[in-house]
């Protein structure tokens, strides 16, 4: 449901917070083999981040990515919005536009009732789930990031 795009954000902003030390940025070049994305386009992407101000790069032999907001205070819900849209928690699942339930006389679409609880939840757990706490859980678990 989301994107390509937005899917290698994830994972790459995921693998700065993993890989990035204070002094140590996270090289694109590296990273973009690491996670088999092209380089180029990683660049491009990783590039909306630091415009808005998620992401610091540097350039040169010691350059690449790191967190510039604390990572605790950037959501999913963030990149999604900014790489796909809101589209996923506000679109019906089987139709072009927007839900708009709301309105009693308007026919609602065969799988309304149940997928409003899903997308509510997604929402949710899209608007709470930080990259700080991804990046903890990481931390704490023996799964290697590179293999899922």
């Amino acid at each position: 449901m989301l994107s390509n795009t937005c899917k290698y954000a994830l994972r790459s902003i995921i693998y700065i917070g993993i890989n990035a030390k204070p002094g140590r940025n996270v090289n694109v070049r590296t990273m973009a083999s690491e996670l088999d994305v092209p380089m180029q386009f990683l660049s491009k992407i990783l590039q909306v981040f630091v415009h808005k101000d998620i992401l610091h790069s540097v350039k040169g032999p010691q350059g690449g990515f790191s967190f510039k907001k604390n990572p605790y205070d950037v959501v999913l819900w963030d990149v999604v919005e900014i790489i796909d849209g809101p589209e996923l928690f506000e679109h019906c699942i089987i139709g072009k536009r927007a839900c708009r339930s709301h309105d009693s006389e308007q026919k609602k679409c065969p799988v309304h009732d149940n997928y409003s609880t899903v997308r509510k939840d997604l929402a949710a757990f899209f608007k709470t789930e930080s990259f700080g706490k991804i990046i903890d859980n990481y931390d704490n678990q023996s799964v290697d990031f590179l293999a899922l």
